[in-house]
C-alpha cells in the first residue's frame, strides 16, 4: 500500500483490514504477511506513457513480488492493470516463467469517488470554457461501476477456470468521452461550453491538463491515454463466467460516484 493514512481515510479501521508495508525491490517477506496466504493481487500503478526505465522497474517489482509469494501458500496471483496497458505480453511471459497460476485483468474506466475518470470530469466541470482535443469527441470508453469491478475480482479468486487467461473488464455501455462527460454534467445539473479542436497536439494537451485544468500528474497521464485510443473491451469473457453479476448502467454509476441517491 502506497499510503497507509490515505487508505484509512477512505476505509476506516473498523472494517478490520490490516495494512502491511514492504519494499518489493528488496524482495524480503514483509513482517506480518501470513505464510498461509492462498491468493494475492498485484495492482499495476505505473503511469501510462511512462519512460522505459519505469516500466522495467515495475516488472522487477512484480518479479520480486512473485518471489515473496512463493515463500507462502499462494496458489493464485491476480494481476490488475489498465485497459490501456500495452505491456501485458511481457507480464504474461514473466508470470509463465514463474510457474505460478495467474489471471490478468485489464480494466476500462472505473466510475467511483476519486477515480481518474471522475477526477478528470470534476476538474473539467469547474472551468467556464472547456477546450479539448478532437479525440475527446471520437474516442470511445466503456465506464464500469467500482462495485462491479470489486464483484468480478472477488469471484475470480482461486477460480481455476480463469488461470493463465487475460480478461478485459468494462461496463454495459460504450460511448465517446464527450457523451460520457455530457451525461456527467446532466446528472450534476451543470451547463458548460465544450469545444473540441483538431490539431491540439500532445504537448499542448499535456500543458492544458497540468496548468489550465490543474490535473495531478497521474491524472494528466490518464487523460492523455484516454484520448489516445478507444478503451473498449475485447476479451470480455467474465460476463459468461459470472452471469449473476448485473453491471450497473452508467447513470447509476455516476450518481453513486457523486454521492447522489
Amino acid at each position: 500500500m502506497r499510503n497507509r493514512n490515505l487508505f484509512y481515510k477512505h476505509v476506516p479501521k473498523k472494517y478490520g483490514i490490516n495494512i502491511i508495508e514492504g519494499d518489493l525491490y528488496r524482495g524480503a517477506l514483509p513482517p506480518g504477511l501470513s505464510k498461509e496466504t492462498r491468493a494475492a493481487f498485484y495492482f499495476n500503478q505505473s503511469p501510462v506513457d511512462e519512460i522505459d526505465i519505469r516500466l522495467e522497474m515495475d516488472l522487477i517489482a512484480l518479479q520480486k513480488y512473485v518471489g515473496v509469494l512463493k515463500s507462502t501458500a499462494c496458489e493464485h496471483l491476480i494481476y490488475v492493470t489498465k485497459l490501456s496497458d500495452d505491456n501485458v505480453d511481457r507480464v504474461k511471459a514473466l508470470l509463465n516463467q514463474s510457474g505460478m497460476a495467474y489471471t490478468i485483468i485489464r480494466i476500462s474506466n472505473i466510475v467511483g469517488k476519486g477515480s481518474a475518470l471522475m477526477n478528470i470530469f470534476s476538474n473539467l466541470a469547474r472551468q467556464r470554457w472547456i477546450i479539448l482535443p478532437k479525440e475527446f469527441v471520437t474516442s470511445r470508453c466503456q465506464p464500469i461501476h467500482l462495485l462491479d469491478v470489486c464483484a468480478y475480482l472477488s469471484k475470480i479468486i482461486l477460480n481455476a477456470d480463469t488461470y493463465g487467461k487475460v480478461f478485459d473488464v468494462g461496463g454495459p455501455e460504450v460511448m465517446t468521452y464527450k457523451e460520457a462527460f455530457e451525461r456527467y454534467l446532466d446528472i450534476a445539473k451543470l451547463r458548460k461550453n465544450i469545444m473540441a479542436l483538431p490539431g491540439l497536439g500532445k504537448p499542448i494537451s499535456v500543458f492544458m491538463g497540468r496548468y489550465v485544468y490543474r490535473f495531478e500528474q497521474d491524472v494528466t497521464a490518464a487523460f492523455m491515454a484516454y484520448m489516445r485510443k478507444d478503451l473498449v473491451t475485447v476479451n470480455d469473457g467474465l460476463a459468461a463466467f459470472y452471469p449473476s453479476i448485473k453491471l450497473a448502467p452508467f447513470h447509476v454509476s455516476l450518481r453513486y460516484a457523486l454521492g447522489l441517491p
